[in-house]
């Protein structure tokens, strides 16, 4: 007879999970397929050769631009600056999943059919009451899908915003300078590039058209990568964080009286203990999968972050509709980060209240075996559940709250008197944090 959880989880893979689906469909747009069971293009070299090309030409077209206005002002080409880093680490992301697209489609294969629950032999065993145990669950599981598909989409709608602007921008622009001003009736470019052509007579190689729509399809670039890879990120950390929350409750469980009975307490903690085996290994891969593109990632959105803040003081006199269009970007990019840090938080949390459980159980009125694998538990799970940022630093809140003063400090935004003291006012409502949710925690 199958396993009861086992049929569970093939019930939750058939289910739709939105945001899955455009993570997986992101990253397929870009060559890299991390779901080929769900697609018949394995390695999408094609479409990957494509997306390269394109990618490139928009990048030597900005650094052309640059080029050419570099001895004006930053301001001038600041904007071009902007897109050169987030095309380049989109050309970088792509690069390393698709390094890794093995290891990477195992991982979403593994969260999406919960590879890691599955023959577990819990259900195996001579339990009175299996159907709660089962329902009690499968709502964790469901409950932890919808988180991830609420998160998901949240930032799919945030990242939306910078990409319809470049896209509409033009068309907004030329509606408001022949209808409204008058002045000229010319289609301009969506931002500021030089596409390199060739005159062959009266005609343009490429055209002006396929100019403009090169550049058009430059935001859906940087879409795809932050979009899918980030949220990838999400995807994975968030489910690992829902398995620890299974583990706490058949932890927190294990010396009930009414769903395991005496003589099935040893064998049930030992499916508890190949659980966590297993959700270690999980942890490992997502760590070995991400740990260096984080701090590609983190050093250059800390580098974004600095130009849009000078972009940010020389726009104030321009207008609120630059403005606008800056503190989307702003927004867009610090989102970043911080799905990174919550998320890692998330499962260190959990983690740390998992080595609580171990020893909280009543395990001192049980067996030898019973208390000798709980010993086992307490040391191997000392040790939390960290991600970490190229080896150098683990991402969390602390992480967090720390980075932005010191971005803001490095940009020297901080020199005021009244600035400094915002900045001493912001670290001590950080710290104020990090003091609340360890107190929460205990």
């Amino acid at each position: 007879m199958q396993d009861l959880l086992d049929q569970e989880l093939e019930r939750i893979d058939k289910m739709p999970k939105l945001g899955l689906f455009w993570v997986e469909y992101s990253a397929f747009a870009l060559g890299v397929n991390i779901a080929p069971r769900k697609r018949s293009s394995k390695y999408c070299r094609l479409t990957r050769i494509a997306v390269l090309i394109v990618n490139l030409s928009i990048i030597y077209s900005l650094l052309a631009f640059i080029m050419e206005h570099y001895m004006i002002t930053f301001e001038t080409y600041v904007e071009a600056v902007l897109l050169t880093f987030q095309l380049s680490v989109g050309v970088v992301k792509m690069f390393h999943f698709q390094s890794k697209v093995e290891s990477c489609a195992q991982l979403v294969f593994s969260t999406e059919a919960g590879q890691v629950l599955k023959s577990l032999g819990l259900f195996d065993l001579n339990l009175p009451k299996k159907k709660e145990l089962l329902e009690s669950l499968s709502s964790i599981l469901l409950n932890n899908w919808l988180i991830i598909d609420r998160q998901v989409m949240f930032f799919f709608k945030i990242v939306c915003m910078p990409v319809l602007y470049y896209t509409m921008r033009p068309y907004f622009q030329y509606i408001y300078d022949c209808y409204i001003v008058k002045d000229t009736c010319e289609m301009t470019l969506t931002y500021p590039a030089i596409v390199p052509y060739a005159q062959l007579g009266n005609y343009e190689f490429p055209s002006y058209v396929i100019r403009f729509f090169l550049l058009q399809s430059g935001p859906l670039w940087c879409f795809f990568a932050v979009f899918g890879f980030n949220s990838l990120f999400v995807v994975l950390t968030r489910y690992e964080s829902g398995l620890i929350e299974v583990l706490r409750f058949l932890v927190q469980n294990s010396t009930s009286d009414v769903l395991v009975p005496k003589d099935q307490r040893d064998k049930y903690l030992q499916c508890c203990v190949r659980l966590f085996a297993r959700i270690s290994n999980h942890h490992f891969q997502i760590e070995n999968l991400f740990k260096y593109i984080i701090l590609v990632q983190c050093s250059v959105s800390s580098i974004l972050i600095c130009m849009l803040l000078y972009k940010i003081s020389t726009v104030l006199e321009v207008g609120w509709v630059w403005m606008g269009m800056i503190m989307v970007y702003f927004v867009t990019i610090a989102l970043e980060i911080t799905l990174y840090n919550v998320s890692a938080q998330k499962v260190e949390t959990q983690s740390e209240l998992l080595f609580l459980d171990w020893y909280n159980c009543n395990w001192f009125n049980e067996s030898k075996e019973f208390r000798f694998m709980i010993k086992m538990m307490l040391l191997f799970s000392r040790r939390t559940f960290v991600l970490s940022v190229g080896g150098f630093t683990s991402l969390s809140h602390k992480f967090l709250v720390q980075v932005i003063p010191l971005i803001l400090a490095k940009y020297k935004i901080l020199t005021s008197k009244y600035s400094s003291i915002h900045f001493q006012v912001f670290r001590l409502s950080a710290n104020f944090f990090l003091l609340l949710r360890n107190m929460n925690n205990k």
